[in-house]
């Protein structure tokens, strides 16, 4: 079989990149924590609720530090349930238990807190979240 030399060399990174692509194309169901966390990886957090993205697989928040795992910050949680962020609104304050696994962060047992309640944030997130 003589086949070109540009022809072999595509075929051999086709050959070489098909395995790649299988598999990073994983399940696109979002693991719950149950199956991605553990106890030692859990951490008691409160913040401020902002957002839940369109298909409602994660929340957007800003939250307090967590000692000796990360500042105070906003970011983005998976949830494993879209209803628990259906009754909150921007501005809300929560209370939840913040997951590490493999596959990140995700915020499970999600509580709705007094409205009056002081969060301990930097100036810079003091007002996200808020009615301007």
């Amino acid at each position: 079989m003589n086949l070109k030399l540009p022809f072999r060399i595509s075929l051999v990174s086709i050959c070489l990149l098909m395995p790649l692509a299988y598999i990073s194309c994983g399940n696109d169901e979002p693991r719950t924590t149950s199956e991605t966390g553990t106890d030692k990886d859990v951490y008691e957090v409160r913040g401020r609720y902002l957002s839940t993205d369109l298909r409602g697989e994660s929340i957007s928040v800003v939250h307090e530090t967590v000692p000796d795992v990360m500042n105070a910050m906003r970011m983005s949680l998976r949830i494993d349930d879209a209803s628990v962020a259906e009754t909150l609104q921007t501005g809300d304050i929560i209370r939840f238990d913040m997951v590490r696994s493999e596959a990140g962060w995700f915020a499970r047992n999600i509580e709705l807190l007094s409205p009056d309640t002081e969060l301990d944030l930097p100036d810079h997130l003091r007002e996200v979240g808020l009615p301007q």
